[in-house]
């Protein structure tokens, strides 16, 4: 490329003087008729063209490719009937008609979008490192499902063409579960409201059935008007994640059954966990127990130690009395059913609880309620309360004798694999356990004993009594594991599990079956009393049923392991025991929509003059289209990449217009055709 330039050898003002008084010799010049006056005129002009100094420069230029983007969205809605293939054979043609053009940079990207497909993120991602007046413009396949569509152009920040390819059909009809709101929390012992909503334009009937399942177990079926948010209320019945699969029956046209039910999942958790500690006298381990149960900011305490039945008599006037009355009416009648656990420790019958108040309790257990019994040396006495309405659900019966001598508390069978006592030894650092040194014999009546004292007598003993649960401790020693020195053992720890058995949770269940996913894994976890070698039933995403046999590892504790599973929901079940898994995002923005649409692209593809296409099996890949800006036509189908012809010097090189020895030559001849035209 070749071009003039003046480079003056004097001030541009001086040279620009120069020339007006050379011009007005000149002018005179021809006005008085001077002989040899052209002659002089072409001289001068020479000189003060020279005293410009024209220079050529010559540059060796090399263009600068430009760069288009080219974008393939095969995210799960492209798998829809055959959109992906048509989406793949555009792919390639595109592919194959862009790299027969020599200046340009071609940068492919496929967007899988799992969890929704996200186009524009990774478009600015691509182009990031190159100018705004370097880029051609962007080619999109996909169906329009676009989740990060940017507001305006200033947002997107991409001042190039953007063509979009759209590979489903337009009008397309679909059914689809919309979950308008849903807490992530709740109340244990409340309810709950979920917003969900049912669209579907095709459908001759104005309502759909939609069937809930709370937790694979409560399941109900109702009837919603189509196009209306209707709220669904369900009762959260036990802490834990509380997993609500929501599924509408198949409209008469369906692109997918995916958007058609959607899984919620809710952390239930206690408010305030209301506990009544009843103690039968003073003894050393209440502080144990004030101590656990304040230590949690969840527990509200109500504690009463009984310490002057009514019926005593004295000459201590009452005046003088610094006792409250035992309230056993608001307790035990009025607010029974207001606490989440009743623990006696060391209660007997001393005339203060009537027998129905004690019959209270009964109903209250096989209702739903927890009760703790700590056993001292009263419950083999005739003032036991095995003797009350309680002996129909308490776990053992006493014989009358009280053990006294030292022991360490031993694990049963049960035990080692029970989640209350699992692995005590294993979290405590000291594995020998102190000793205790007294114990009611007892006979168990039911439930599974955990804990045995000297001659394999029961010690701890827990069991289910209706929808309720019971727990007996037939010892007052306990608190001994508090005190330093030998005697050391994981008090805290087994009273703890104790009382979170006793309010079922989830965790600690003896027969509990639960699932987690970890770095594309399902982890199979299942606490079970016994040694159960029946395989668990899996059942994937796809409806596949499957065995699959745990491995046990002790402490009541069998795991199994999925890799690199399907995402969806899983679902697994081992006899009565049944959960959910989500895997991935089920209930992603990729599925909430999938039909295809121009509507969210649209206003984009408007403002960087772009193009829209539907590349179905009936059209055609539109032509590409690499043109200057000026010639590109807004209203064109056609694929517009805008070429916008920069390049690059790789070398320059200048060379004056008039040669000092060219000047001088002409200027001699100019003189002497002068004189010659004067002599005349």
């Amino acid at each position: 490329m070749n071009s003039l330039y003046f480079y003056p050898l004097i001030n541009t003002y001086l040279l620009i003087t120069v020339f007006i008084i050379s011009l007005i010799v000149i002018f005179i010049g021809f006005r008085l008729k001077v002989p040899g006056n052209i002659f002089k005129t072409i001289l001068l002009l020479i000189i003060i063209l020279s005293m410009a100094n024209p220079t050529v420069i010559s540059e060796n230029r090399e263009n600068i490719p430009d760069t288009v983007a080219v974008l393939l969205d095969l995210s799960p809605s492209q798998d829809i009937n055959n959109r992906k293939d048509i989406a793949q054979k555009a792919y390639n043609t595109i592919k194959n008609e862009l790299e027969k053009i020599d200046s340009l940079d071609i940068r492919f990207k496929t967007i899988n979008g799992k969890k929704g497909s996200k186009i524009f993120e990774p478009l600015k991602s691509m182009v990031g490192d190159i100018p705004h007046d370097r880029l051609a413009g962007a080619i999109i396949i996909t169906d329009g499902q676009i989740i990060d569509v940017p507001d305006n152009q200033e947002n997107l920040n991409f001042k190039a063409p953007i063509n979009v390819l759209l590979t489903g059909e337009k009008e397309e009809k679909d059914r689809r579960l919309i979950i308008e709101s849903a807490p992530r929390f709740g109340i244990v012992g409340e309810e709950i409201n979920i917003d969900i909503k049912v669209e579907d334009i095709s459908a001759n009937t104005p309502n759909a059935l939609v069937t809930i399942n709370m937790n694979d177990e409560i399941e109900q079926s109702r009837s919603i008007p189509l196009g209306e948010i209707v709220t669904i209320t369900m009762p959260l019945e036990r802490a834990g994640i509380t997993s609500l699969n929501i599924e509408v029956e198949p409209g008469k046209e369906e692109l997918t059954l995916q958007n058609n039910k959607s899984v919620v999942e809710i952390n239930a958790i206690r408010e305030r966990l209301k506990v009544m500690l009843v103690s039968g006298e003073p003894n050393m381990g209440l502080r144990s127990w004030r101590n656990l149960l304040n230590s949690d900011p969840s527990v509200d305490l109500v504690h009463f130690t009984i310490l002057r039945p009514p019926n005593k008599q004295d000459l201590t006037p009452v005046g003088e009395l610094s006792l409250i009355p035992f309230p056993s009416r608001e307790l035990f009648q009025a607010n029974l059913n207001d606490f989440d656990l009743i623990i006696f420790d060391q209660y007997h019958l001393r005339g203060i609880l009537p027998q129905f108040y004690i019959q209270n309790i009964v109903e209250y257990v096989v209702n739903g309620g927890a009760l703790l019994d700590v056993s001292g040396p009263a419950y083999a006495g005739p003032y036991s309360l095995s003797l009350s309405p309680l002996q129909n659900i308490l776990p053992t019966e006493p014989t009358g004798e009280v053990i006294v001598q030292e022991f360490s508390p031993t694990m049963t069978s049960y035990g080692e694999r029970h989640p209350v006592t699992a692995n005590l030894k294993d979290n405590n650092s000291n594995s020998n356990w102190g000793s205790w040194y007294r114990m009611v014999e007892g006979l168990t009546i039911d439930g599974d004993v955990l804990l045995e004292g000297p001659d394999s007598r029961p010690l701890l003993v827990l069991n289910r009594v209706g929808q309720g649960r019971v727990a007996q401790i037939l010892s007052d020693q306990s608190w001994v594991w508090t005190k330093p020195g030998s005697n050391k053992g994981p008090q805290a720890d087994l009273l703890r599990r104790l009382v979170h058995w006793l309010m079922k949770e989830p965790e600690l269940e003896e027969n509990e079956l639960s699932a987690r996913i970890d770095n594309d894994t399902i982890l199979i976890t299942k606490n079970s009393l016994t040694l159960d070698k029946k395989a668990i039933i899996s059942i994937s995403p796809d409806n596949v049923k499957k065995e699959i046999f745990l491995e046990d590892i002790g402490n009541g504790k069998q795991i199994g392991k999925i890799l690199f599973p399907e995402e969806g929901t899983w679902k697994f079940s081992s006899g009565n025991s049944k959960i959910s898994l989500i895997v991935g995002n089920n209930n992603s923005s990729e599925y909430i929509d999938v039909r295809t649409t121009d509507n969210l692209i649209k206003p984009i593809v408007n403002l960087t003059s772009g193009s829209i296409n539907w590349i179905n099996n009936d059209k055609e890949i539109p032509n590409i289209k690499y043109l200057p800006i000026n010639k590109i036509s807004k209203n064109s189908n056609n694929l517009k990449l805008v070429q916008n012809e920069k390049y690059f010097i790789k070398s320059l090189q200048q060379s004056s217009l008039l040669p000092w020895y060219l000047v001088l030559i002409l200027s001699l001849i100019l003189l002497f055709l002068s004189w010659y035209r004067e002599t005349k």
